[in-house]
């Protein structure tokens, strides 16, 4: 069994971080590799994505992730790329790679489909859409991060 974690729209800003602190150090408990699945920039700028490459730095498994249409904003999305690939993380994007964990094989294919995804591609039109959407706001996040404070105090 292959474990995988999986996270999209982290949105990673000028004051917006992706992960808590300490939350990558622990991940390989539960995960044997992290997809980050698009929009992992607010605006697709190169100094948003090198918050997020310092970020995952501290992952212990490996970071495979794929743009999204935020990414692409500010037409800046090779440098986006090259930043989180020095960082360590594999981006694709139309490619594919293949990952063995204790002698199990996944596949990973990094598409990328903007509002209507690749139509005729697997026959999905025949399939109503109903995935429904989650995103964590900043307020969300801040009082978390209180919550956390305080229960951290009370110990």
């Amino acid at each position: 069994m292959i474990r995988v974690a999986a996270v999209g729209d982290v949105h990673v800003g000028e004051q917006r971080c992706a992960f808590q602190p300490g939350q990558l150090e622990t991940l390989a408990e539960s995960a044997d590799l992290l997809l980050l699945a698009g929009d992992l920039t607010q605006h697709g700028r190169p100094s948003e994505s090198q918050r997020l490459a310092d970020e995952l730095r501290a992952s212990p498994v490996p970071v495979v992730a794929v743009l999204g249409n935020h990414d692409y904003h500010e037409g800046d999305q090779q440098r986006i790329r090259g930043v989180l690939e020095e960082a360590g993380v594999i981006v694709l994007q139309g490619e594919a790679k293949v990952f063995t964990f204790r002698g199990v094989r996944v596949g990973v294919a990094g598409t990328k489909g903007f509002g209507g995804g690749f139509p005729g591609a697997c026959g999905s039109e025949s399939v109503p859409y109903t995935h429904p959407l989650a995103h964590e706001t900043v307020h969300d996040r801040v009082c978390r991060l209180l919550l956390d404070k305080k229960k951290n105090k009370e110990q």
